[in-house]
């Protein structure tokens, strides 16, 4: 059974709103996450952070700090609240993919999600620095925000040049939603495949890692030079782990899920990188190899 998303002429199959709203609106009017950081010293970036955001409480009408990355999130002339969610919008249009490519307006729509379907990226195509489309996936079809059963949809990163956003559907049939934007946009459509991986997984550059199992934390190491992002990616959320360049050796944890897509971007240096899951509490670690 074919399980990728409907194309044209194929048929389509605390306070969590708070929470998700406070994502969608500082995380929506930001590039994706792995946005690639600039390469400079910690301290240089700590004392630039606290003059930016000084003259920034000066200057910009409407400003916040993003609590995922601590990137600071600049407005225009309204704030978080005037930013029009596509699934508010009367009528909102469904997308079509069409030949690997997904078209949309400024004012947003959403792709059907069946259940079941493949791990799938999407890349802006075209796309300036000054453009960006948040993406953000919804469980279940529903197309009425005030439905009792209706969840809000959870922020997935944004569609921005030389970024992926990487989306995991469930089990369910799901929506995928595209916000506004400046204009038309258009995003490439790939259904790559994801390393399985146990306990370590190591390698160089760019990966996609497919974990299904109860580990919750791990330690992520990168040695050499260049970028070493890393984010979680579960059905219906992103959440960044490792955001750092050069010499790294973090810890990072991520909410329980049955699967987890490690997100790695680590393609500007001569870095190599090892990931290692912690056993979960109450699981006999592998034995020693035998000499």
């Amino acid at each position: 059974m074919d399980h990728r998303l409907p194309v044209a002429g194929r048929g389509a199959g605390g306070d969590p709103e708070r929470d998700a709203r406070a994502d969608a609106d500082r995380g929506g009017r930001r590039v994706n996450g792995f946005r690639r950081i600039r390469l400079f010293s910690a301290v240089t970036w700590a004392v630039g952070t606290v003059v930016v955001v000084a003259l920034a409480f000066l200057t910009f009408p409407s400003m916040a700090i993003n609590p995922r990355t601590g990137e600071l999130l600049v407005g225009g002339e309204g704030g978080a609240d005037d930013y029009a969610y596509p699934w508010n919008t009367a009528d909102p249009a469904e997308l079509e993919i069409v030949d690997g490519v997904v078209h949309g307006t400024r004012a947003g729509g959403y792709l059907r999600l069946p259940g079941g379907s493949p791990l799938v990226t999407f890349t802006a195509a075209g796309a300036t620095d000054d453009d960006w489309v948040g993406v953000y996936q919804q469980r279940g079809t529903g197309l009425d925000p005030q439905a009792d059963d209706w969840e809000w949809p959870g922020y997935l990163g944004a569609l921005y040049p030389d970024t992926d956003v990487v989306v995991l559907p469930g089990t369910e049939d799901g929506l995928l939603w595209f916000g506004e934007s400046p204009g038309d946009w258009s995003a490439t459509v790939a259904y790559p495949e994801a390393t399985p991986m146990t306990g370590t997984a190591s390698g160089t550059g760019n990966a996609l890692l497919l974990y299904e199992g109860e580990s919750l934390s791990g330690r992520f190491q990168h040695t050499g030079t260049g970028i070493f992002l890393v984010g979680a990616v579960t059905v219906g959320d992103w959440n960044s782990l490792v955001n750092d360049v050069d010499e790294v050796d973090e810890r990072a944890s991520w909410d329980q899920s049955d699967r987890v897509v490690f997100q790695v971007v680590a393609d500007t240096g001569d870095g190599s990188w090892t990931i290692t899951l912690d056993t979960p509490a109450g699981t006999e670690p592998d034995p020693a190899p035998t000499p």
